[in-house]
């Protein structure tokens, strides 16, 4: 009979009471681990639970109580380590806390983004944590249907949402300030898709180009490693006299900038200095050598937890944001200019 019973359909709370001669209510209490209930009670119970493949079913149970101690998070991208170091941050974060995470990947696609968050909205997660969004804040409250939510990498003002980021407008500067200050004039910025909405390291290279007198070069590519050299390579293969410098948006770009340079049997610094940001592991490798602005993203991510589970506790603050400052990390890919 029992057999036939898990054949037929899932065990429920019922079936466990009427196997073991209990009420529904013990059972529920002996899945609860309550005190109140006997040792030889519980005892039977578990064994009849244990007969007919009993689960409790916790979804239920914690939906329930208004909780289910799951948080999505979405990423831009997950080619990018900078991404996983902040997936790391974040678990960092929310250790002990009890909550679990699943994540989704938008790929710089606004429609796919926002499908995303409303899964997450309609799985009833308790928050959703946004690394590299793309939309907008109309497009992102919309969406979220009153689920607290974090965006990290940028600032947005929407009601019950927190921002994260580091200040990407200071990064830009300090790229152009390190290699100016090494006697770099031609400095080039290898820059992101105009429509995507992460300007600010942009905007503090245009900035510092302009307080140093400097005539601004920008090149507009991908995020990625194929995208940096692609865009050398077209540059190489223009005859156009090289920068002594470029700034790419970030650390991935840069390498493809380095990889086709060295195709060419150019040297870096040698014939271009390269600074990246983000400082992604592999930056530091002895092999690259790659001067990059540090993002601090592990730090990003422990913030975002930190904030997301200030937003569980029940704060009903306006959004709040949190601003670190870049840092400036030399390696040999940028050198005094020849």
């Amino acid at each position: 009979m029992k057999e036939t019973l898990q054949s037929a359909r899932s065990v429920t709370m019922e079936d466990v009471a009427r196997d073991a001669g209990v009420s529904r209510a013990l059972v529920s209490l002996v899945m609860r681990d309550s005190p109140k209930v006997s040792p030889a009670r519980r005892a039977a119970v578990l064994e009849s639970a244990a007969a007919l493949g009993y689960s409790p079913n916790r979804l239920a149970s914690r939906l329930a109580s208004h909780r289910t101690n799951t948080l999505g998070v979405l990423f831009l991208d997950l080619h990018n380590s900078v991404f996983a170091d902040m997936y790391d941050g974040i678990t960092e974060g929310l250790e002990g806390s009890g909550n679990q995470v699943m994540v989704a990947v938008g790929s710089a696609d606004p429609g796919t983004e926002l499908e995303a968050v409303r899964s997450f909205a309609d799985l009833r997660v308790d928050g959703v944590l946004l690394a590299g969004y793309t939309g907008t804040s109309a497009e992102l409250e919309a969406a979220l249907r009153g689920t607290p939510a974090v965006v990290i990498t940028r600032e947005l003002e929407v009601d019950g949402v927190d921002s994260v980021l580091t200040d990407d407008f200071r990064s830009g500067a300090l790229a152009v300030e390190h290699l100016y200050a090494l006697g770099h004039r031609r400095i080039a910025h290898v820059d992101i898709s105009d429509w995507l909405p992460y300007t600010a390291r942009r905007e503090g290279y245009l900035h510092a180009m302009k307080e140093f007198g400097l005539a601004p070069q920008l090149v507009h590519s991908d995020m990625t490693e194929r995208g940096g050299r692609a865009v050398m390579e077209q540059f190489l293969d223009s005859g156009s006299p090289l920068p002594t410098a470029v700034f790419a948006h970030n650390d991935l770009t840069a390498i493809g900038i380095m990889e086709a340079l060295a195709a060419r049997g150019l040297s870096v610094p040698g014939d271009v200095a390269i600074v990246g940001c983000d400082n992604i592991e592999v930056a530091a490798s002895p092999l690259i050598g790659l001067t990059s602005i540090d993002q601090h993203a592990g730090e990003l991510g422990r913030l975002a937890a930190g904030a997301m589970l200030e937003r569980l506790r029940g704060s009903a603050a306006p959004g709040t944001v949190l601003k670190l400052e870049p840092a400036l990390m030399v390696r040999r890919s940028s050198d005094p200019a020849a």
